[in-house]
């Protein structure tokens, strides 16, 4: 089975399409609203290998932006990051830092580039 997946959003229905599109692929993935928690599950997983989020996770939450960082600062640099938002947020994010996709999510794009970061 491919590695496995966590998504992180704060929207429930975008989460579920997010995960039934990656699951349908055959990609074991698991979904948070919470980052803090999907920090907890990446850090205590070593199988876990991409990191879906969106860059804005709400008001006193912990962004997608900041959670990425801290899992490459945590010694895991292997997690490859794909950012989820508007549009207007695609300028917060570092080419280095991850991939951007524009809300709405086309379930192809999102599978294309999770097959580009597994084989990165």
């Amino acid at each position: 089975m491919p590695a496995p997946i966590i998504v992180v959003h704060q929207q429930t229905k975008v989460l579920d399409m997010i995960l039934s599109a990656l699951r349908s692929a055959g990609y074991e993935a698991a979904g948070f609203n919470d980052p803090v928690t999907a920090l907890d599950a990446i850090e205590t997983d070593s199988r876990v290998k991409v990191l879906v989020t969106r860059i804005d996770l709400g008001t006193g939450k912990l962004n997608g932006i900041a959670l990425a960082r801290m899992l490459h600062h945590n010694a895991r640099r292997d997690i490859k990051v794909i950012f989820v938002g508007r549009d207007a947020n695609r300028q917060f994010v570092d080419s280095d830092a991850g991939e951007f996709l524009p809300h709405p999510i086309d379930p192809s794009v999102l599978l294309d580039a999770v097959r580009r970061k597994l084989a990165e």
